[in-house]
């Protein structure tokens, strides 16, 4: 008995000492240079019920991007003849549809919003790596639409593009030393921003390109956003690429990829039981930006990549407050002067949600 009651102790000892170290590596910094965020550091938590607007259900088809402006509603699709639609949110109307597919003058492959003025808004072609200017005016009207500037860029992109003051910002993130080229208003390169961050294990640099994806917005004057698709982490920086904060959490995780080469090319894919969505679908709105967060992995029973949480932060990093959807956006826009969120979801097919604040 006395033997036993020994080895039980020791047992107990080595037990307790796992989970100290478990502990320890759980709560060790991943990010190094990061300031941690925990729920507790916004101010606010508030629960939104989302709405349904009946004229739209049988208008959108397939909506992947939105963007709104006043009283008009913008919605990039994938399954209609236009691949852009505006919509009129007070009478539930479609009030133009623009930019037909293809590769001639003023069609696009896969268009994005870059930004606006009160005079003229901005469409990135994704694969073309162009960007185009409309007029406002012309652009909430039926009809042929007509572009007023064409800017090809001088280096092509891997992502979308956004507006920094009288300056573009083209996410090039396919490459490993850098995440944007910075363009004038011609089109021109004049500088890189932006680097990978360096986390506290091993990664190659194959992996890093998955590892790091990422979606970004700017204030359009002097602050960009990185926001990290597969780790919780949010990178702010300024007009000449200071890196301004780091912000890691509220979870504190990061995803694992592992590097393979199938015989023709090398690439990464996802670690099982090692990957969980972070940060999706980044806003700019006023002096803040707001942002999808998901925390869901895979492996988690009932699992999808619709998200429930828009954090919302200063474009100083400062944490100020959580909306909690009662059903999962897979991106939005904010109306700032309705106070209204319009979220796409495609549980069951694909529709638009909007929720008021």
């Amino acid at each position: 008995m006395k033997r036993y009651n020994v080895m039980k102790k020791f047992f107990l000892c080595l037990l307790s000492l796992g989970l100290l170290l478990m502990s320890c590596k759980q709560n060790e910094k991943i990010y190094s240079d990061a300031t941690l965020v925990d729920y507790d550091d916004f101010k606010e938590i508030i629960e939104l019920k989302a709405e349904t607007i009946a004229g739209f259900d049988s208008l959108f088809l397939a909506p992947t991007h939105l963007c709104a402006y006043d009283s008009m509603l913008i919605t990039i699709n994938k399954r209609s003849d236009k691949r852009i639609l505006v919509f009129n949110v007070n009478t539930e109307k479609k009030v133009a549809e623009h930019i037909s597919v293809g590769q001639g003058p003023g069609e696009m492959l896969l268009p994005r919003i870059v930004g606006n003025d009160d005079s003229k808004i901005l469409i990135s072609d994704l694969i073309k790596s162009t960007v185009l200017e409309y007029s406002m005016e012309d652009f909430f009207k039926s009809g042929e639409l007509q572009y007023t500037k064409f800017i090809s860029l001088q280096k092509p992109i891997s992502g979308e593009v956004r507006l920094l003051k009288d300056r573009l910002i083209g996410d090039v993130s396919r490459n490993t030393s850098f995440l944007f080229y910075e363009f004038n208003s011609e089109g021109e390169v004049v500088d890189s921003i932006g680097r990978y961050p360096e986390a506290n294990w091993e990664i190659t640099d194959v992996e890093k390109k998955n590892v790091y994806s990422f979606s970004f917005t700017t204030n359009q004057q002097d602050r960009i956003a990185v926001c990290y698709n597969w780790t919780d982490l949010i990178d702010i920086y300024d007009r000449e690429g200071n890196l301004l904060n780091r912000i890691h959490g509220p979870r504190y995780f990061a995803s694992h990829f592992e590097e393979f080469n199938d015989g023709k090319v090398n690439s990464s894919s996802r670690v099982k039981g090692e990957t969980r969505d972070a940060y999706f679908s980044p806003v700019h709105v006023g002096d803040e930006f707001w942002v999808l967060f998901s925390g869901k992995s895979e492996d988690e029973d009932g699992y999808n990549i619709l998200a429930e949480q828009i954090f919302v932060f200063g474009w100083d990093g400062t944490p100020r407050k959580i909306f909690k959807l009662d059903k999962g956006v897979l991106a939005f826009t904010v109306n700032e002067k309705m106070r209204k969120i319009y979220g796409i979801s495609n549980s069951p097919d694909y529709h638009i949600l909007t929720f008021s604040y």
